[in-house]
């Protein structure tokens, strides 16, 4: 269970908001059966996070490809949980989501994201 809920996730994402950039989490439409609709048909659903700066020797221990990024996402706000499906425009590019995890205090998700086009 996260550290923070309700209301006081709210109060961490409004101190944190205006410091991280806008982005877009772009949530792939499913069918009745959870697959998703081909071709891709994405709903946008606004978001802040920034980019975080990944070392070579973090890449290294992390298992993380030359190419992937990994990029902090606020939860205060969204309306949506980003999942492998969807793809992610912040800090100037468009990622596929390859990895989600959620921060040990439940205000963001920790995303690995590769190059979307």
């Amino acid at each position: 269970m996260p550290v923070l809920d309700g209301a006081i996730r709210a109060v961490f994402g409004a101190a944190f908001a205006p410091l991280l950039l806008d982005g877009t989490l772009h949530v792939a439409a499913k069918d009745a059966d959870g697959q998703v609709i081909l071709p891709p048909v994405f709903a946008d659903i606004p978001v802040k996070g920034h980019r975080d700066e990944v070392g070579d020797r973090q890449r290294a221990d992390w298992n993380i490809p030359d190419r992937a990024v990994r990029l902090i996402v606020l939860q205060a706000g969204a309306t949506a949980a980003p999942t492998l499906d969807d793809e992610i425009t912040l800090a100037g590019g468009r990622w596929r989501i390859g990895a989600v995890e959620r921060d040990p205090a439940g205000a963001a998700w920790i995303l690995t994201g590769m190059p979307a086009r």
